[in-house]
């Protein structure tokens, strides 16, 4: 652990479970998620200097299970009870990893949160729903700001304004054309603060992250088509930040490989204001 590691995070909802996780009010995973699942990745590019937020927003919770009966009086040919296994139904923490030699790892947590005991309750008592559970924490290392840091805050209806609709037929255009020089200069502060954010990591690099774009323009692929009365608009992070997804959270853009069906591009977007205009940053 030290001041160029890279922070990184894992979720975990439990079967039954339906929710989303945020760092700062940006979306740790895009797309609302359903149980069994557990998600890790980096965190750097979503954490701020000072004060940050981790929230986990729970739509749906597994049924509870009753508490466990009372043990019968003992006795000499009585076997012992069986011990109850308690399972969290959703969770997240931000850390930082010690020794990648070990198995498991070892790691330094940074914030760790466990529902349904981090409100009090016992894991068969469920709590009411939906549920919006927050915390702050500080990091031990700070972290460069956002490239959203210092963005102007700006309000919008959720059906977006002419310079945000753009962007988004933009980047859409683009996959439609296997335009890929304009697709990579539409997503170009998008690369470049990720790499920011991640230092000498080799995943995150420009030249990777463009390598991923060319493979997949490489493809016979099938785009989606983009249906504006369906984009939904939400301001983030106090303005600085346009969320932009399906109105049913479906991935506003998604395009899929004729031939390899696995293979996919899936994403909503993040916008920020810089250099007077909005461009893709996440």
């Amino acid at each position: 652990m030290g001041q160029r590691d890279p922070y990184l995070f894992v979720v975990h909802f439990e079967e039954g479970v339906f929710g989303r996780a945020w760092l700062n009010d940006l979306p740790v995973h895009k797309v609302y998620t359903r149980g069994p699942r557990s998600m890790t990745g980096g965190a750097n590019h979503l954490l701020v200097p000072g004060e940050n937020r981790l929230t986990l927003e729970i739509l749906t919770l597994p049924e509870g299970v009753p508490p466990p009966p009372p043990p019968p009086p003992p006795s000499e040919t009585s076997a012992p009870p069986p011990k109850r296994v308690e399972v969290m139904p959703a969770g997240m923490k931000v850390y930082q990893v010690r020794d990648a030699s070990t198995d498991p790892i070892t790691i330094d947590a940074v914030v760790n949160v466990d529902l349904p005991v981090a409100l009090g309750l016992k894991t068969w008592e469920r709590p009411p729903l939906p549920l919006y559970h927050e915390v702050t924490f500080e990091l031990p290392f700070p972290v460069t700001e956002p490239v959203y840091w210092r963005a102007p805050p700006a309000e919008f209806p959720c059906t977006g304004t002419p310079a945000l609709v753009e962007v988004v037929r933009e980047v859409h255009d683009a996959l439609v054309q296997r335009d890929l020089a304009r697709f990579q200069a539409l997503l170009a502060l998008k690369h470049a603060s990720y790499a920011a954010a991640f230092p000498g990591e080799p995943s995150a690099s420009l030249d990777r992250q463009r390598a991923a774009s060319e493979k997949f323009f490489g493809l016979r692929y099938l785009v989606k088509p983009l249906d504006l009365t369906r984009v939904h608009f939400q301001p983030r992070a106090g303005g600085r930040v346009a969320y932009v997804s399906g109105w049913d959270d479906a991935p506003v853009l998604e395009a899929v490989c004729e031939t390899e069906p696995g293979l996919s591009l899936r994403a909503n977007l993040l916008l920020t204001q810089h250099d007077g205009r909005w461009r893709v940053f996440g």
